[in-house]
């Protein structure tokens, strides 16, 4: 009978390979992670630029000289032409006034403003009279019919021209039809215009005109 080592058997031994064999290739492994060089990694960082102090150079302002003005060289008194007028005599110096006036210009005219009755030495009055504004007076037919009488007071502005300028009831019969009878008439006349110091002037006036049926 043959006996076997225990040794020798594969079986009995096959263990003790396994073990041994995962212990080289640990190794191995080891060594092998040791040997590869390693790589890091490299942050690049970000600077702001700065740039480079500027030397500022200040230049001075340029003054110039004042500029010289030569001095003029005094006139030489000359003769006058008239010699026998005497220095001691007054200067008129209303002469030159009245020949400075012909070159002054007109005076402006004043606007032709109404005077009152009273600021006036004659009064106009129509040419013809007062019969001549009652003539052309045209009696309403519905104050005729109504038998309506009465007094109407017209102001007036009589112009310089005796032509009348404004006119308006100052008293009067409204809703008759004699105020603007009265206006009417009043209008159509003409005047021999108001003098004051002999020179017609514009003046305020108050005609009465008096209705009345026959």
């Amino acid at each position: 009978m043959i006996t076997q080592h225990p040794w020798a058997s594969v079986k009995q031994q096959e263990r003790k390979y396994i073990e041994i064999g995962t212990m080289i290739t640990l190794l191995v492994a080891t060594l092998s992670f040791y040997s590869v060089p390693q790589f890091e990694s490299t942050v690049t960082t970000e600077h702001s630029y700065v740039a480079p102090p500027i030397d500022v150079i200040k230049i001075p302002a340029t003054v110039q000289p004042p500029e010289r003005i030569a001095p003029q060289r005094p006139t030489l008194p000359v003769e006058s032409a008239k010699e026998d007028i005497a220095d001691d005599l007054p200067v008129d110096f209303n002469i030159d006034i009245v020949e400075w006036a012909y070159f002054l210009p007109p005076p402006t005219q004043a606007p032709d403003i109404p005077l009152n009755p009273e600021d006036v030495s004659e009064m106009p009055f129509p040419v013809g009279g007062y019969q001549a504004i009652l003539d052309r007076v045209i009696y309403p037919e519905i104050a005729r019919e109504a038998g309506i009488e009465g007094l109407v007071t017209v102001k007036v502005i009589i112009d310089k021209d005796g032509l009348v300028r404004d006119a308006e009831i100052l008293k009067g019969l409204p809703r008759t039809g004699l105020d603007e009878a009265a206006l009417a008439a009043v209008l159509q006349s003409k005047f021999h215009p108001a003098l004051q110091m002999g020179r017609p002037v514009p003046v305020y006036m108050s005609i009465p005109i008096k209705f009345r049926l026959k």
